[in-house]
C-alpha cells in the first residue's frame, strides 16, 4: 500500500463491454465458412463497427486474445470475449421472488463481468452483450486450475444490439432457479417482477471518478421454474465460457494499466492466487487500497507501518472493502494481506482491520442512505469516523515509529497525535 495521490483513486477499471449496433443486413451477416472461429467473429464485429452506431464508451476494448469458441449444435456456435473499459458498471437489484434466498441489494454493486457474445446460427451472425452479476457472497470454486462454474450464484443478463433485454437467468448454488424474458417456457411455479437500476462510474486517469451515476432501470418478469432446465442453451453455454476463459490474457491487459499494475506489484502470492479467480474484484480492491493510502497521506503525511497513521490506514481500507464487497469478502482480502507480515505487525494490522469492520457496521445504514452518485461523501464518512476512533484509543500502534527492521517495538493504543491536517 504505497500509493499517494487520492486523485489516482480514479482509474477504477472493471470488466465492461462494448456491444454494437444496428444490423447491417442479412447478406453482411453471412459467412462462407461452415466453421466459426474467433478470428471470423473478430473480423465480422470489426466490420460491423465501421458502419454502425456504437453503444458503449470510446475506450472499451474487446480482448479477442482471451475469447473462447463453443459449438452448441451443428448450425449454432458462439464466441465469447471479455471486454475492459474505463467505465465502471454497477447495479441495484429489487427481486420480488417470495422464496428467494438473498435479500434485495441495498447498495450499488459493482461485482459485474461484461462479455461480448458473437453467435452464428444457421449461417447468420448476431452480437449480444452479457452482464454477469455475482452475488456478494459468491466464492468461485477452482478445479484443475480453472474456475468451476458448478457453484455459481448470481444473475445473468443478455442484451441485444439495441440494448434491449433479451433473456436473463438466476443461479443459486450452481442451479438455474429462474429465468427473465418475454417467453416463460417450460413449467412455471411463480412469476414475479425483478427491477434492476443500472449505474455507471466514469473515470479519467489523473482526475478521478464521477461516482455512481444513474443510467436506467430495467424491469422484467421472472419466471420461476419448477425445476432447473435449459442447461444446453446459448445462455448457459455463454456463462460457462465466460466464467472459464482467458484469465491470463485478461490479467496481462489489466497489468498494462498503471493503477492496477502498482496494486498488483504490492500484494503477496496468496493475494494474487485469490484475485486470479476473482478478477472482477481487482479494480475495486485496487481503488480501496489507493483511497486508504491517500487518506493516510493527507491526514498524517506518513505511510510507514507502525504509528497512528498505520492504524488509520488499515481501518479505512478494511471499511471501504466492506462497503464494496461485504464483510465476509473484506475479511478474506485483509487476512490474505497480513499472512506474510512480521508477527507484531500482523497482530496490529489484524486488530485495526477488525476496527474497520466495526466502523463499517456502525455507519452502514448512513452509507446506504447517501446519494449513490456522490461516492466521495461515503468515503469521507468512513475516514472521519475512523479518525475519531483512532483519536480515542480504539486502534493499535507500535512504538517507537519509523525504526529499522529488527528494532524492538511495543504495542500502544492509538491517540490523537501525529496529524498533519
Amino acid at each position: 500500500m504505497k500509493e499517494r495521490s487520492i486523485r489516482r483513486v480514479a482509474l477504477v477499471i472493471a470488466f465492461a463491454f462494448v456491444f454494437g449496433c444496428k444490423d447491417t443486413g442479412e447478406k453482411a451477416n453471412v459467412l462462407p465458412s461452415d466453421d466459426f472461429t474467433v478470428g471470423q467473429a473478430q473480423k465480422w464485429y470489426s466490420d460491423l463497427l465501421k458502419s454502425a452506431r456504437i453503444v458503449g464508451q470510446p475506450d472499451d476494448k474487446v480482448i479477442w486474445a482471451a475469447a473462447s469458441q463453443r459449438k452448441m449444435a451443428a448450425d449454432d456456435e458462439i464466441v465469447v470475449a471479455p471486454v475492459l473499459s474505463g467505465n465502471f458498471l454497477g447495479c441495484r437489484i429489487k427481486d420480488g421472488r417470495k422464496d428467494k434466498r438473498k435479500p434485495d441489494e441495498e447498495n450499488v454493486a459493482g461485482r459485474i463481468q461484461r462479455s461480448l457474445i458473437v453467435r452464428k446460427v444457421r449461417g447468420k451472425i448476431e452480437a449480444l452483450e452479457m452482464r454477469t452479476v455475482f452475488d456478494a457472497d459468491y466464492e468461485p470454486r477452482v478445479k484443475n486450475g480453472q474456475i468451476d462454474p458448478a457453484n455459481f450464484e448470481g444473475k445473468v443478463y443478455f442484451f441485444d444490439m439495441n440494448g434491449k433485454l433479451v433473456n436473463g437467468l438466476i443461479y443459486e448454488q450452481g442451479t438455474r432457479v429462474a429465468a427473465f424474458g418475454p417467453n416463460k417456457g417450460g413449467r412455471t411455479s411463480d412469476m414475479v417482477e425483478v427491477c434492476t437500476d443500472w449505474y455507471h462510474q466514469g473515470c479519467v486517469d489523473g482526475y478521478g471518478c464521477s461516482g455512481w451515476v444513474y443510467q436506467e432501470t430495467t424491469c422484467e418478469m421472472v419466471y420461476v421454474s419448477a425445476g432447473s432446465s435449459g442447461t444446453g442453451t446459448v445462455w448457459s453455454n455463454s456463462l460457462d465460457v465466460a466464467l472459464n476463459g482467458g484469465s491470463n490474457v485478461v490479467l496481462d491487459e489489466l497489468l498494462q494499466l498503471p493503477y492496477i499494475s502498482s496494486f498488483w506489484g504490492q500484494i503477496n502470492d496468496t493475494e494474487k492466487d485469490y484475485f486470479l479467480y476473482r478478477m472482477w474484484m481487482i479494480p475495486q480492491a485496487a481503488a480501496a487500497t489507493a483511497a486508504a493510502m491517500s487518506f493516510a497521506d493527507w491526514f498524517y503525511c506518513n505511510l510507514s507501518d507502525d504509528g497512528n497513521w498505520n492504524a488509520f490506514k488499515h481501518a479505512v481500507w478494511s471499511a471501504i472493502l466492506c462497503m464494496e464487497f461485504g464483510v465476509s469478502t473484506a475479511l478474506q482480502i485483509t487476512n490474505n494481506h497480513e499472512l506474510e507480515s512480521p508477527p507484531n505487525q500482523q497482530e496490529m494490522d489484524l486488530f485495526n482491520n477488525d476496527l474497520g469492520v466495526k466502523v463499517y457496521k456502525s455507519v452502514s445504514a448512513s452509507l446506504a442512505g447517501m446519494p449513490t452518485h456522490v461516492s466521495g461523501l461515503k468515503l469521507g464518512l468512513i475516514a472521519d469516523t475512523v479518525l475519531k476512533k483512532i483519536a480515542v484509543g480504539q486502534g493499535k500502534r507500535l512504538s517507537p515509529e519509523n525504526v529499522s527492521p529488527g528494532t524492538p517495538q511495543t504495542f500502544f493504543w492509538t491517540n490523537g497525535a501525529n496529524r498533519c491536517h
